[in-house]
């Protein structure tokens, strides 16, 4: 009814055309002839030009009559934390850290450049120990949180400390972009910052090929522009898992310098950033995995998966390789070929039955207690209601070798004087104490055991040892199975590590994670060594053959057009996520896509003990044909051959097919150990270097860096 009574009532308001155009245009004497000239022919006129004239009006009244801005508008978008005078000073604090030096009297800015958070915790613990030994006033600074240009306005009265991480092919940590892309700036202009003093350590894997390299990049700029090195620059080296122990003895250097430059030390105890308090609850505290883990872009929720296959890989070996499958199931969780899972280990029972009887705590390892942090910048380690057997099984790392300055710190708490000095022994020598950890797997536990055998430790405050402990951190896999075959089951391949120690036949250092995954599967240790109890109930919603993981994206993706050829090189499991590779390529070349030529290098000890999916990869080439499929392979401790080839030699040889692959469009993948990666860089730079380009160091290193920039090379490799 109303639809059909709309046209009459705009005819209705048509005929009182004369006096709208009256009143609108009045001010408009050019338009009123063309308007009297216009004489409506028929119904529908009336109604175009009353619509027309009701959007002139509208186009002309709008965001002074209708639609006008709300000016309260951003408060939509603002945290409800950032209340009055919190948000006023959050959106005041300075980005110029010259500034904030002098605003809070502060004697040195101490600056982190991290990526998995060990610069971050050096950092913090570096600006705890200015204050409480030398009375240094320090500003612990986020790279990313200052302009860097500013670094250039910080007076000679003060200095600054870099603690720099390099991760990848001589990467910068994310929070370090703006200092990388300044120095850059500093020597391409020649700029001067002749007023900075500093003192710079820099964290990385000399088995990686550009080891260190943000600290030197950092540190010529800075020297080149006129800055003052106060003490030659230091590397830590995580090669041999050596970086707390380089950082202890960098930091020795540091005091020595603030010594040096007039500061006090003083003798200082003991100070608890945590109060620990044992309540008298009954109720169980909820269990949760990490306090620590941020769900993000990259990183998903920690989820618990099933187990819902699992194989031995090895054949008459004294080693285990396991192959199982993770069951994503209702969890909201995905992944992409290529990416990596994280497995969330828990401590062994024996390692937590060992720590709680040195402290004397068995009586109350199920007792509830709450943490709370005394000081504003300490960030929690452990959940709050916990119990002492929840947090030395999920959330510290109570397996780790114990640092050379815990030594010293524990020695205030020995139970007897001959404790007491056996640890001052071990911890003020640097070589007595490489001495003792490269002989003996020294946990926290098995020292307190060692120096006080008869005697508990019941001395040391609860709080010291939950903060002196780390986290427990997940351990990374490449996910061997293909999304797009296998979208909700990920594939994990794990050698099962037991290093024994030469010097001592009955000791041998057990892989946390390794072990966790073998007793998970339930599948027997080939190892001579009994395989750790882990406790798999983690939660009563978890059941036994479970564990808990989650994904992070990676970077090691297949080309999206799948005739691209492939050069893939791998040894032992590097193999992983060149399974899902080929099973992908496989799959697209079953349903008639067109498939590039593969070119794989796979290297391991021998064909017939640890030679992993060699039947998967002969049904591949099959499916395939060799013509697509080559498999090159190297064999290292191969019976009755007499010499060990490994993969980079096999690259060595090939050399020429690699080039010529390559400068037809090739991506080259190369997944393993780092000192293999390194070594594969320079077989194939060094041919490059050889073919009769005339091709000189930099220019080789500038078509590596060029591939590699491109996504036409790349990396997959750990420590």
């Amino acid at each position: 009814m109303a639809v059909v009574a709309l046209p009459a009532l705009l005819i209705k308001g048509y005929h009182s055309y004369d006096h709208i155009s009256r009143d609108c245009f009045r001010a408009h004497p050019s338009v009123q002839p063309i308007l009297d000239n216009l004489k409506p022919s028929s119904p529908a006129d009336g109604v175009a030009v009353f619509l027309f004239l009701l959007s002139a009006l509208g186009y002309l009244t709008r965001g002074r009559i209708w639609d006008r801005p709300d000016p309260y508008y951003g408060k939509y978008f603002e945290r409800p934390q950032l209340q009055d005078g919190e948000s006023a000073s959050r959106h005041q604090a300075s980005r110029n850290v010259a500034e904030r030096l002098q605003e809070g009297n502060h004697d040195v800015v101490i600056f982190w450049g991290s990526q998995s958070g060990t610069s971050e915790r050096f950092a913090e613990a570096l600006g705890r120990e200015c204050h409480t030994r030398f009375g240094i006033n320090a500003l612990v600074a986020d790279l990313s949180d200052y302009d860097a240009e500013t670094i250039s306005s910080i007076p000679q009265s003060k200095f600054a400390i870099f603690i720099l991480s390099t991760y990848g092919e001589g990467d910068p940590s994310d929070n370090t972009a703006g200092l990388w892309d300044w120095v850059k700036k500093v020597k391409d202009n020649n700029s001067s910052v002749k007023d900075l003093r500093y003192i710079a350590l820099g964290l990385g894997n000399s088995n990686y090929k550009y080891y260190n390299r943000v600290l030197d990049v950092v540190a010529d700029a800075l020297d080149a522009a006129g800055a003052t090195a106060l003490m030659p620059r230091q590397k830590a080296d995580d090669a041999n898992g050596g970086t707390e122990e380089d950082y202890q003895s960098w930091k020795d250097d540091a005091f020595a310098l603030f010594r040096g430059m007039g500061y006090e030390e003083k003798t200082i105890k003991y100070q608890p950033l945590l109060e620990v308090e044992f309540t008298s609850s009954e109720s169980k505290p909820e269990h949760s995995i990490s306090v620590h883990h941020q769900q993000s872009t990259t990183n998903s929720a920690i989820v618990p998966l099933s187990i819902k296959n699992s194989r031995e890989l090895f054949t008459a070996s004294d080693r285990n390789c396991v192959h199982l499958e993770l069951d994503l199931g209702h969890h909201e969780v995905g992944y992409k070929t290529g990416d990596h899972i994280g497995i969330w280990p828990c401590n062994p029972e024996e390692e937590i039955e060992r720590l709680l009887e040195v402290l004397d705590l068995q009586s109350r390892h199920n007792e509830t207690f709450n943490v709370k942090a005394l000081d504003d910048t300490l960030k929690a380690k452990i959940p709050s209601p916990s119990t002492l057997e929840s947090v030395f099984r999920h959330h510290l790392e109570i397996c780790a070798t114990v640092s050379r300055k815990t030594f010293l710190e524990l020695a205030q708490f020995a139970p007897s004087t001959e404790a007491k000095a056996m640890l001052l022994e071990f911890g003020q020598d640097r070589n007595r104490y490489d001495q003792l950890t490269a002989n003996t797997h020294i946990t926290l536990a098995r020292l307190l055991q060692l120096v006080s055998p008869s005697q508990p430790w019941t001395n040391v405050p609860l709080s010291f040892i939950l903060e002196t402990l780390l986290p427990l951190q997940p351990r990374y896999y490449s996910i061997s199975s293909s999304s797009v075959i296998s979208p909700r089951r990920i594939a994990i391949t794990a050698l099962v590590v037991n290093k024994a120690i030469p010097s001592t036949p009955d000791s041998t250092i057990q892989g946390l994670t390794s072990n966790y995954l073998l007793s998970a599967t339930k599948l027997p240790s080939n190892s001579s060594i009994p395989t750790p109890s882990f406790q798999h109930f983690a939660s009563p919603e978890v059941e036994s053959g479970k564990v808990y993981a989650h994904i992070r994206k990676s970077k090691f993706k297949l080309p999206i057009t799948s005739s691209t050829p492939l050069i893939l090189i791998a040894a032992g499991t590097g193999f992983a996520p060149f399974r899902a590779f080929l099973a992908e390529r496989a799959k697209l070349h079953a349903i008639g896509k067109p498939v590039g030529k593969i070119l794989l290098f796979f290297g391991c000890r021998s064909a017939d003990t640890d030679y992993i999916y060699r039947d998967e990869l002969a049904h591949i080439q099959a499916s395939l044909g060799e013509d697509k499929l080559e498999i090159v392979t190297a064999f290292s401790r191969e019976a009755g051959s007499g010499k060990k080839v490994y993969v980079q030699d096999r690259v060595e040889e090939r050399s020429a097919q690699v080039l010529e692959m390559l400068e037809q469009g090739a991506n080259m993948y190369i997944c393993g150990k780092a000192a293999m990666a390194r070594e594969v860089d320079g077989k194939i730079e060094e041919a490059k270097a050889k073919k009769g380009d005339g091709l000189g160091e930099a220019e080789v290193k500038a078509w590596t860096d060029a591939l590699k920039k491109r996504g036409k090379w790349k990396a997959d490799v750990w420590g």
